[in-house]
């Protein structure tokens, strides 16, 4: 009789036990949410609303298509905070007359009329990469900004089996011999090594590109530092 393999039994187990907590976090899911008989009071947003106004335009259509993409509010505990993460996010992606822009991604997704009410605009990121974005023109009178109390409506449905059985698994894949095999199966490690490598190889590749300017016997009797570029 062949002897049972160790390493390839805790594979199979890790593999039921990740599969059952995949069916335990739908099971989860979908319990759905409880509708609060008195909702509760929870911070403040910054939002942008449509007006009455906007029955005026006859454009009224392409401005309601384009409200339906951009980031609508902001929330915060305070109105400070929300203020604050307002500020940060419209300065990360700049605005038009206190409008939020909408990316490349979120422009074709617009219909022609639509877009023919954004200008496209070039900016650099925080990695220093030069990006496109597109300001919005709609009429001031189309929409306001305001703060707005928020509200906690509803309460998500818990069932205890199913988060003590959920605690259960991850001590189980923490164990010995099964913590490592659970950290290989997992898809992101891979992905985060992979990102990791490419950007190591754009910076060689970057200095690479700055020695060029440079003799190569400079280089070879280290006339030329490496560390400077």
């Amino acid at each position: 009789m062949k002897p049972v393999n160790i390493k390839e039994e805790r594979q199979k187990e890790v593999r039921r036990l990740k599969n059952r907590q995949w069916e335990i976090w739908k099971l989860q899911r979908d319990l759905g949410y409880i509708e609060l008989i008195k909702p509760i009071r929870h911070g403040w947003y910054k939002e942008i609303i449509i007006t009455e106004k906007v029955e005026r335009y006859k454009n009224k259509a392409a401005i309601l298509e384009i409200y339906n993409e951009i980031e609508k509010y902001y929330w915060g505990r305070t109105k400070e905070e929300a203020e604050n993460k307002w500020l940060n996010q419209t300065s990360k992606h700049l605005i038009y007359k206190e409008f939020p822009t909408l990316s490349k991604k979120q422009f074709n997704k617009l219909s022609y009329k639509a877009q023919c009410m954004c200008t496209s605009f070039q900016y650099r990121n925080e990695a220093k990469k030069l990006k496109l974005r597109f300001y919005i023109r709609i009429p001031k009178g189309a929409y306001k900004i305001k703060h707005t109390r928020a509200y906690i409506t509803h309460r998500k449905r818990i069932d205890p089996e199913l988060i003590k059985e959920d605690d259960f698994i991850n001590s189980q894949l923490n164990k010995k011999g099964y913590y490592n095999i659970t950290e290989a199966m997992n898809p992101w490690k891979y992905k985060w090594d992979y990102v990791d490598g490419k950007q190591e190889k754009l910076q060689i590749r970057k200095h690479l590109k700055a020695l060029k300017k440079y003799a190569i016997k400079d280089v070879i009797n280290d006339n030329i530092s490496w560390e400077n570029h």
